[in-house]
C-alpha cells in the first residue's frame, strides 16, 4: 500500500505541475467542503489530516493545491470520495464560454493520457457561482481496473481561476452530487471574466492539471482492490 501510494504521489505531482505556473494562493477564493467533509489542507489541524491515507496528505501538501478535502466517514468500497482547488493567479480570468470549456476539457485529456488515463467529458454547462458565470464539467476518468466520476467547476476570480474537482464512483454519483453542487456554490470570491480571448494555453493547462486528486483516488482504490485479492481465502478444494 506504501509503494503504491509513493507512486501515486509521485504520479500527482507530475500532473499538477505540469500545468505551468499555478500556485498554491488562493487568489481571493474562499472554499467550503461537502457538509460532513474534513478539511486536509496545508495548515488545517493534524488531528483532522491524519484520517487521510498517505497518498491524499502528499496531494495536499503539494504546492499547486490550494484547497483539499475529504469523506472521512464513508470509504469502505476502498475509494475516498474528495475535492480540491487549484488556482492560477496573476492573470485574466477565462471567460465562462462553451469554446472555453471545449479547450479546458481537451486540457484534462491531455493531463489524463500524460498518467495512463482516458478523460471523456460527458456533461459541459455555463452555471452561475456567486452571481457570475462560471463552467461546470461532468466527465469519466478511466484507468486499469477503475472509473472516477468528476465534476469540476471553473470559476473566475480577480486576475485568478479556480478549479475545483469533486471525485467520486460512478456507483456514488446520483448520491454525491448535489454534495458537489452545493459545496462549489458556497464559494466565494468569483469575479465575472471580461476577457473573450482563448487563447491563453498555458492557463488552460494548469487548471485541468487539477484531476490530481482523482488520480490518487482512483489509485489508492485499487491499490487496496488488490491488497483484499491478496488477502482473499483460497476457494475451497472438493473432497
Amino acid at each position: 500500500m506504501m509503494k503504491r501510494a509513493l507512486i501515486g504521489g509521485g504520479l500527482l505531482a507530475a500532473l499538477l505541475v505540469s500545468g505551468g505556473d499555478a500556485g498554491a494562493g488562493t487568489g481571493g477564493f474562499t472554499f467550503t467542503p461537502p457538509a460532513g467533509w474534513i478539511d486536509i489542507s496545508r495548515g488545517a489541524p493534524e488531528a483532522q489530516r491524519a484520517k487521510a491515507p498517505p497518498a491524499l496528505r502528499a496531494q495536499a501538501d503539494n504546492p499547486t493545491m490550494a484547497f483539499m478535502a475529504m469523506d472521512a466517514a464513508d470509504w469502505d468500497d476502498g475509494f475516498i470520495e474528495n475535492m480540491n482547488a487549484v488556482v492560477q493567479t496573476g492573470k485574466r480570468a477565462l471567460p465562462s464560454t462553451p469554446e472555453v470549456l471545449a479547450e479546458v476539457v481537451k486540457g484534462i485529456e491531455q493531463e489524463a493520457g500524460k498518467g495512463g488515463f482516458t478523460y471523456h467529458a460527458t456533461k459541459m454547462e455555463i452555471v452561475k457561482v456567486g452571481g457570475v458565470p462560471a463552467g461546470r464539467l461532468v466527465g469519466d476518468l478511466k484507468g486499469p481496473g477503475v472509473v472516477a466520476k468528476l465534476v469540476q467547476y471553473s470559476i473566475p476570480g480577480d486576475k485568478a481561476q479556480a478549479m475545483l474537482t469533486y471525485t467520486t464512483t460512478p456507483a456514488n454519483f446520483a448520491r454525491y452530487e448535489p454534495l458537489f453542487d452545493a459545496s462549489a456554490q458556497a464559494t466565494l470570491g468569483a469575479v465575472e471574466a471580461k476577457t473573450s480571448s482563448i487563447s491563453q494555453s498555458a492557463q488552460i493547462g494548469a487548471i485541468a492539471g487539477a484531476i490530481g486528486g482523482a488520480v490518487g483516488a482512483m489509485l489508492a482504490a485499487r491499490a487496496k482492490r488488490r491488497k483484499q485479492q491478496r488477502q482473499a481465502p483460497p476457494p475451497a478444494t472438493p473432497a
